[in-house]
């Protein structure tokens, strides 16, 4: 028997019966752990709420043989604020979803749990636009996962920025009006690359303490979201939702 604690945000639950739950926990040390929690779904389950959809707590998993169970949960967040607005709560369905796209088992996630907790704490917070957290939290989460896009200046000459530039979603990389490529790519001001910059590169600390003009963020966004699908090559269906609420 195998035991094995961590602090773990669950980004996917699954009813078993009537009183059971299989969950997926993304943790930082162990990456996705799947366990199954019995008599989860109880009233006076002492796991009701810790292993509920975006509940952030402290997990002691035991596996005997191949499968995890919830020996303990300790919650420490819920983002029940959330719930109670169907943008946010889509929009914090839809993180879960990429995090459970983009994650993988017995594979370090710190970086990634960590972004995903800020942002859902953002969107609790109001402390920054649904449309600004989810942008930012899609560029840099395709940065931590291999896929940051090259922004350092025009590709082909190197022009560093002008006033009109182009974003390749297929290739992720800029160019200036003389070197445009063939295929899909983004008109983008300069304002809209030093944002992209910014969230690519800055320290984590500091990638979601920027401001945008109502305009430039709407082409931020376009781009980043554009960028995503494009590398996943997949729909998502929580986005699907998500749009239908903003459109």
């Amino acid at each position: 028997m195998i035991k094995i604690t961590a602090p773990g945000l669950v980004i996917k639950e699954q009813s078993i019966g009537e009183a059971d739950r299989l969950i997926t926990v993304l943790t930082a040390q162990y990456g996705l752990v799947r366990a199954f929690s019995r008599g989860a779904k109880k009233t006076k389950s002492k796991k009701l709420a810790a292993t509920s959809l975006m509940a952030y707590a402290d997990f002691t998993f035991v596996k005997t043989k191949d499968a995890y169970s919830v020996e303990d949960a300790q919650v420490k967040e819920v983002f029940f604020e959330l719930r109670q607005d169907v943008e946010k709560m889509a929009l914090a369905q839809y993180f879960c979803e990429l995090a459970y796209e983009f994650c993988d088992e017995e594979y370090e996630s710190e970086e990634v749990l960590r972004l995903f907790l800020n942002a859902l704490w953002l969107l609790k917070s109001n402390k920054k636009t649904p449309l600004f957290v989810k942008s930012v939290t899609e560029m840099r989460l395709m940065s931590l996962s291999g896929y940051m896009p090259a922004l350092l200046g025009c590709d082909k000459c190197g022009e560093y920025e002008s006033a009109t530039m182009y974003f390749s979603a297929e290739n992720g990389k800029i160019y200036c009006e003389n070197c445009l490529p063939v295929g899909q790519r983004y008109c983008i001001n300069a304002s809209v690359i030093q944002a992209m910059r910014y969230v690519t590169l800055s320290d984590f600390e500091k990638i979601f303490s920027f401001t945008l003009k109502d305009e430039t963020l709407a082409k931020f966004a376009e781009v980043c979201e554009s960028y995503l699908l494009h590398k996943t090559q997949r729909k998502f269906k929580t986005l699907d939702f998500y749009r239908t609420l903003i459109l």
